[in-house]
């Protein structure tokens, strides 16, 4: 692979939010899981644990009514049956869920280092899935703020969420733009 085909998958890499019902191969989500634990870590810690939820996991329903719940508790009111719906169905039909977190340390500055070591993990993951022809939606939002997420996928009590990746075959392709690294870099 030379410069330009690598620059290309980082320009084509997307945070993917609609996918298609196509399940993913566990052999395509364990060959990204394997891009992710080769990401830097200062001191070596390898602060990445994973929870993979596929397409079928019965679990689905439990996350779906702990988002119910959160949301209901967030807004202070009850929701309706066809919103109630609307979740049950978009966790249901999302192909596959990986569930990332970091480790805590006694050290609040090896923990700041972990949790960017796992976010550079991630974005490992995003890249191998754009060369798979897959997409990765990342998500700091609700379903990372269910209430005792570590409990329900019986992980250490210390870890801590970094994002949800949302895994699948991509319904759209969304054009993306940036500014130019020259209007935002000084050099000295």
């Amino acid at each position: 692979m030379n410069v330009d085909e690598l620059l290309k998958i980082i320009k084509d890499r997307r945070n993917t939010k609609s996918f298609t019902n196509d399940k993913v191969a566990k052999s395509d989500i364990e060959l990204i899981l394997e891009s992710g634990i080769w990401a830097p870590n200062h001191r070596n810690t390898e602060p990445w644990r994973f929870v993979v939820v596929d397409k079928s996991s019965p679990i689905k329903q439990d996350i779906a009514q702990r988002m119910i719940s959160l949301q209901e508790k967030s807004s202070n009111s009850t929701l309706s049956d066809d919103q109630k719906k609307n979740i049950f169905l978009k966790i249901k039909n999302s192909p596959c869920f990986i569930f990332v977190f970091t480790t805590i340390d006694e050290s609040p500055e090896i923990t700041e280092e972990n949790y960017g070591a796992v976010c550079c993990a991630i974005q490992n993951m995003q890249l191998t899935a754009t060369t798979l022809g897959l997409g990765i939606g990342w998500s700091t939002g609700k379903i990372s703020k269910i209430d005792n997420l570590n409990k329900l996928f019986e992980v250490d009590q210390t870890f801590k969420i970094v994002g949800v990746l949302s895994v699948g075959y991509s319904n759209s392709i969304i054009e993306k733009t940036r500014q130019e690294f020259t209007t935002i870099t000084k050099w000295i």
